[in-house]
């Protein structure tokens, strides 16, 4: 009980002092004027790069979850995803948990191997992604990511050559999660049988690996794994694109491949548990901005300020939209898997 209760107090008391180092020295006119002058077709293609992105974020979780049920009702992917997604405004990262709850009651699917299919996208795919978007920063020219343009051409090399560390990495990760994934009974076996000798941090790592096992069946062929790379490459390119276009509604001009310097960034800031990262998100896009871009921080501030309102807009339209519409409801009983396989909600 006291854990939950220090989980719900604590999220906001972080994103107060985290808004509190954001705004101090900051002009908050300047701040305002920011604000107001966002141009308004920017701004609508950012919310609709948001929209896109819960599509195909539903879309990569029935390709983690087909071992488990096949063709799994999109609309509940969809609605799930929605619900969970807006859940996470609240303290406690009850969206992490709410989303497999709500699939599972509504698509008739175990809820162990749909949690573990959510700790799969965050702990191996999403985390691959923002490494690999950090790596990229560093490798492709500065006249794409803009970043270090001003740096020693000696540092330059050899944060070149760290990216490409970075990258290989990122490669390697992804074959040890493939060999994981084909032989998770035998790895899963063996780690039930170490965790009785072990010291409690030990253990509670390896059970955190134990209970990713399940979510793992999708990386068991390579066809399976190349699916879901190029399914996470493409929801993290439109986020990218999104947060681009955010930033330059706001009459910031970085340059075109700047997302990949902020990806990881505000991905760290995210991290952070704030409800919907809230204060940590501002911070990490005005210190991005400020420090690497050259950036004023009432702007980078204001982009950040712009950008997470118009992140997380479409997210409560759409996961209020499906509560209406009966998303935290049991499926009817007398309905079979058919009939609860509508189309697509747009």
């Amino acid at each position: 009980m006291w854990r939950r209760t220090v989980s719900w107090v604590s999220g906001p008391l972080l994103a107060a002092f985290f808004l509190w180092l954001c705004l101090r020295g900051v002009s908050l006119h300047d701040l305002g004027t920011q604000i107001r002058g966002a141009h308004p077709l920017w701004l609508g293609f950012s919310a609709l790069t948001v929209v896109l992105h819960l599509f195909l974020r539903s879309w990569r979780w029935r390709s983690l979850l087909e071992a488990v049920r096949d063709r799994i009702p999109y609309r509940e992917l969809l609605s799930a995803t929605s619900i969970g997604y807006m859940a996470s405004l609240l303290p406690g990262r009850v969206g992490e948990v709410l989303r497999p709850a709500l699939l599972a009651r509504r698509a008739e699917i175990p809820f162990a191997p749909a949690l573990a299919t959510v700790g799969v996208e965050r702990a191996v795919l999403d985390l691959l992604a923002v490494l690999a978007s950090g790596a990229a920063a560093l490798v492709l020219p500065t006249s794409i990511s803009g970043l270090s343009t001003g740096a020693d051409p000696h540092l330059l090399a050899q944060l070149r050559v760290a990216g490409g560390a970075v990258l290989g990495g990122a490669l390697v990760a992804l074959a040890l999660t493939m060999l994981l994934a084909r032989h998770r009974a035998a790895v899963g076996a063996w780690l039930e049988i170490r965790q009785r000798a072990m010291g409690r941090l030990p253990r509670l790592l390896t059970g955190w690996l134990a209970s990713l096992l399940p979510g793992l069946a999708a990386f068991a062929t390579v066809r399976g794994t190349l699916r879901l790379a190029w399914e996470t490459l493409l929801i993290w390119l439109v986020i990218g694109v999104g947060i681009q276009a955010g930033i330059h509604s706001t009459g910031v001009n970085v340059p075109p491949g700047a997302f990949l310097v902020m990806l990881p960034i505000l991905a760290a800031g995210i991290g952070i548990p704030t409800p919907g990262g809230t204060g940590t998100y501002h911070l990490a896009m005005m210190l991005g901005l400020s420090r690497l871009f050259g950036v004023d921080e009432a702007a980078a501030l204001g982009a950040g300020v712009v950008v997470h309102a118009v992140t997380w807009l479409p997210v409560l339209a759409m996961g209020g939209g499906f509560i209406i519409a009966g998303g935290l409801g049991r499926r009817d009983d007398d309905a079979g898997p058919a009939d609860a396989s509508g189309a697509v909600a747009s």
